[in-house]
């Protein structure tokens, strides 16, 4: 989550679903979505329940690995990050284990697992559940921390648009300024390294 924000680091998730679900547990994921559509009351409701009954796992990849690898590659960074942490918490092996599929959103594979044992599925939030729910928890857990740093930052708005280019967040940087957190590889960033940097 977070690939296409202005700011700060890029979260991956993880998710395995229990072979058996309880009835209460599938009225939960019956509400899975894509995690952009739901609304954040819905999403943290989600990603309490998901972690409760899942082996789950949240990956990151740094600003700095950002901007020396670009988004695409500190996506699949932070993806194999979350696979790492849920398999450690399932006592399970990447490496060799061919009953491993991972299944992701999207037409790109993690470089570091074998293809075999992956799946890209195109807007697979719609049709993979367990892709869903790796989204809002990642997407959950995204946004908590983005809360937090527009704290730290106020007039950019991040607080409601975690970090994406909205016109008052755009709005922030033109007057504000750069921080230290704004990834200097993007674009609408880059066109206004020229103003102060906000410490």
């Amino acid at each position: 989550m977070g690939r296409g924000s202005l700011i700060s680091s890029v979260v991956g998730g993880a998710v395995c679903l229990p072979p058996k679900l309880t009835p209460s547990q599938k009225k939960l994921l019956h509400w899975l979505n894509d995690s952009k559509k739901l609304t954040p009351s819905l999403r943290a409701e989600l990603s309490e329940g998901i972690h409760s009954f899942c082996w789950t796992g949240i990956g990151e990849a740094s600003l700095a690995e950002i901007q020396a690898l670009n988004i695409h590659y500190a996506s699949l960074l932070s993806l194999y990050r979350a696979l790492e942490q849920l398999c450690s918490k399932a006592n399970l092996s990447i490496e060799g284990n061919q009953d491993l599929l991972v299944v992701m959103d999207g037409r790109a594979t993690i470089p570091d697992l074998p293809a075999e044992i992956q799946a890209a599925i195109v807007k697979g939030d719609g049709s993979s559940a367990a892709i869903a729910a790796a989204s809002v928890i990642a997407k959950h857990h995204r946004d908590l921390s983005i809360q937090r740093l527009a704290q730290q930052y106020p007039g950019y708005g991040w607080e409601v648009n975690m970090g994406y280019p909205t016109p008052l967040h755009l709005q922030g940087i033109e007057t504000l300024g750069v921080t230290p957190l704004h990834r200097k590889n993007f674009k609408k960033v880059h066109q206004q390294l020229a103003l102060p940097l906000k410490a």
